[in-house]
């Protein structure tokens, strides 16, 4: 783990500005728009279901969810989505 980065697979570690470290999102708030072009493009290979079109399954660090395309609404979390 490194500070300050948070990894996805397919894209690697990126840096994360401080406000944002270690957050969690919640069904019914709104992701930030800096973390929507990690976007899991092979869900099935992850075991998720295939997104409802204007959906996308995002990555953000160790947390999967299902956004809304348009304005980043969390409709679905999966937290710690793998353990380390």
């Amino acid at each position: 783990m490194r500070v300050g980065f948070y990894f996805s697979p397919g894209y690697g570690y990126y840096s994360v500005p401080r406000s944002y470290w270690g957050r969690r999102y919640h069904e019914g708030q709104y992701l930030p728009s800096l973390f929507w072009r990690y976007e899991i493009t092979d869900p099935g290979y992850w075991g998720l279901p295939w997104p409802q079109p204007g959906t996308m399954w995002v990555w953000v660090d160790n947390n999967i969810y299902l956004v809304d395309r348009f304005d980043g609404y969390v409709i679905e979390a999966i937290h710690d989505a793998w353990r380390w």
